[in-house]
């Protein structure tokens, strides 16, 4: 019994630290010690605690301890508020320490207030550790989740009129890639998905499951750019000696557009014009990002108005603008292109923007965010579009990110994440500036071909007075909708 380690091989560093030690080691000040030892910061000590009960609670339900008869009694003790007893025959039983007795207050003196139990649930919400997912099914968790939530399934408002002669060609469609049918997998981690939601509270989903409901799957995808070596050779002098004052700050941006016009190179301009904005206002450092619309105002604007604005064919849109609605939901992304061919506006490029790197209570903002580039996508085919691309840009704090969604087989939304990207937070860092705009131009080339798309779709509508068959056929659309929702009162009762 001495020696017995637990037989466990998933990511859980609380679990992992019962595999890696014997159960002699099994005191709580040594747990703590090896939890906290590379932490620079010591985590809150009753959270600690608390975890560290729970595991052992785990391990009485979940695993088969192995018997001794020769009476081991080990005592594992968590600070003053309870203990974990190891007894004669080598079964773990969690039992509650009493509290220590009071003394009796002396005659005339002030009764002392009584130490309350703390429960051991308080810190991590009101979630039994028995229902809570393992941390290698749970990525992209998010802590903040501590209320009641509900997995509801929603028809959309889009009618798809399916030919059933055109599901058996379903098959000939699928995605196949090296002798392996990718669109197979998708469905299988669909179902694995669906059989966690009916075991799991639903605040547990990571933001890939929630995708993967919505029949939307994440990719990554490996782009090596080459960069202009003088607009980097600009921001490297600026990083190394940036001006002394905002009339120099002037001085150097008006230098600097005249050479990158007279280069007629695309991305020297628009690193131009991006210093041009931010240089006379970083001069003085860095402004406040804290909030929303300054964060835009600052960081975001003069990037996505410098690459976007450059081309006829796509227009802008900021703050709110609605996209067409489905029954249940509005989606109003904080930014928009789109492409404007007569009176008719079709969506090319949809973002989200938040100023601090925090997750939503419900859906975080990249669920939101590939939901609307899947009704985009939606719309797009609908509207006689042939293979059609939607663009994502997905901001939260410094960090950027960007993604291409197309419909690669019958029901399998592909989400490829283009880039990866830091924000500039001031003048030391503007060396990332063309590096930024060189990903922001390649999603604006795909903006543009899905933008040529549309308005072929639109001439073709003009002049045969009926929109041209779907090209993907509409039985390859999903109507899937399911929605995290926070339960109210109403329905916790």
């Amino acid at each position: 019994m001495e020696s017995f380690k637990l037989d466990y091989d998933g990511d859980d560093s609380v679990m992992r630290y019962f595999s890696e030690h014997p159960v002699s080691e099994w005191s709580y000040f040594e747990f703590e010690a090896a939890i906290n030892k590379n932490k620079p910061i010591k985590p809150n000590e009753i959270k600690t605690k608390n975890a560290y009960l729970n595991a052992m609670k785990n391990v009485i339900n979940d695993y088969d301890i192995p018997e001794d008869s020769s009476g081991i009694t080990f005592n594992i003790s968590a600070k003053d508020s309870s203990t974990v007893n190891a007894i004669g025959n080598g079964v773990l039983a969690p039992i509650q320490k009493l509290q220590p007795q009071q003394p009796e207050p002396q005659q005339g003196s002030k009764p002392q207030p009584q130490p309350q139990p703390q429960d051991e649930n308080e810190e991590y919400g009101s979630d039994e550790s028995e229902t809570r997912i393992p941390s290698d099914l749970s990525i992209d968790h998010h802590p903040r989740r501590t209320n009641d939530y509900f997995l509801s399934f929603q028809e959309g408002s889009t009618q798809l009129e399916e030919d059933p002669l055109e599901k058996d060609s379903a098959n000939n469609s699928k995605w196949i890639l090296n002798n392996q049918c990718i669109s197979d997998l998708c469905f299988e981690l669909k179902n694995t998905t669906l059989q966690i939601t009916k075991q799991y509270k639903p605040a547990q989903l990571s933001d890939s499951r929630l995708l993967v409901l919505n029949d939307i799957y994440l990719f990554d995808k490996n782009l090596a750019l080459s960069v202009s070596i003088q607009c980097y050779d600009w921001c490297m002098n600026i990083e190394a000696s940036p001006p002394s004052d905002w009339l120099s700050s002037l001085k150097l941006c008006g230098k600097i557009m005249t050479d990158a016009c007279e280069s007629n190179n695309l991305l020297d301009i628009h690193t131009a014009q991006v210093l041009i904005h931010v240089l006379p206002i970083f001069i003085n450092g860095p402004p406040d990002y804290s909030i929303e619309d300054s964060y835009v105002h600052n960081f975001l604007s003069p990037l996505l108005a410098a690459v976007f604005g450059s081309d006829s064919l796509l227009h802008m849109k900021w703050a709110n603008g609605q996209l067409k609605n489905n029954d249940s939901k509005v989606y109003k992304p904080d930014f928009l292109v789109y492409n404007l061919s007569g009176s008719v506006k079709h969506v090319v490029v949809v973002s989200e923007f938040k100023a601090a790197d925090q997750n939503s209570y419900v859906e975080s903002d990249l669920v939101k965010l590939a939901k609307q580039m899947r009704l985009t996508m939606n719309e797009l085919v609908l509207s006689g579009v042939v293979e059609p691309k939607v663009c994502g840009i997905h901001c939260e704090g410094n960090s950027l990110h960007t993604y291409v969604m197309d419909l690669i087989s019958p029901k399998v939304y592909r989400m490829i994440s283009v880039a990866k990207l830091k924000l500039f937070g001031d003048l030391a860092q503007i060396t990332c500036l063309p590096s930024i705009l060189t990903h922001l131009m390649c999603l604006k080339n795909i903006a543009h071909e899905s933008a040529l798309k549309i308005e072929t779709a639109v001439v073709s509508t003009c002049a045969n007075l009926k929109r041209p068959a779907p090209c993907p056929p509409l039985y390859w659309l999903s109507k899937d909708f399911f929605v995290l929702s926070r339960a109210t009162k109403k329905l916790k009762k």
